[in-house]
């Protein structure tokens, strides 16, 4: 995998699933339990630059992240942002939603947007923690 045009989110170790057109990485800016970021591994700028099979593989992408945050988290609904103005390559920054706080880790998870979009704030967590999620995302 190669993602040196993705600057900060290239990093090997934060990836969680791989497909032939996707990669799935967890989101070291965390907004609700399990936040992650999908990205077209072609680099391509734009949305309209995506080729139909990339697009039907999204859809694979998405499943797995849903399923796999929904049985781990409980997670009730997913937003997808896809605001490409800093980081100019295809990618969603993907975020799962709950309506109640999930404790989880010896932490209570709360997301404090619902039932609101998100506005990608940020939650401070420790490196522990992290890594605790990191590895059951992994899983």
């Amino acid at each position: 995998m190669n993602l040196e045009f993705a600057g900060r989110f290239n990093k090997p170790e934060l990836v969680l699933k791989e497909f032939k057109h996707w990669v799935i990485i967890i989101r070291e800016n965390v907004v609700t339990l399990g936040s992650c970021i999908i990205i077209l591994k072609s680099g391509k700028p734009f949305l309209k630059d995506v080729s139909s099979e990339e697009m039907e593989e999204l859809s694979e992408a998405c499943k797995w992240f849903e399923d796999k945050t929904k049985s781990l988290y409980g997670a009730e609904k997913w937003n997808y942002c896809a605001m490409m103005m800093k980081d100019e390559f295809v990618h969603f920054h993907a975020i799962p939603r709950y309506s109640n706080p999930v404790n989880a880790y010896g932490y209570e998870w709360i997301d404090e947007d619902w039932p609101k979009g998100t506005k990608l704030g940020k939650i401070d967590i420790s490196k522990e923690l992290f890594e605790k999620v990191l590895e059951d995302l992994k899983k």
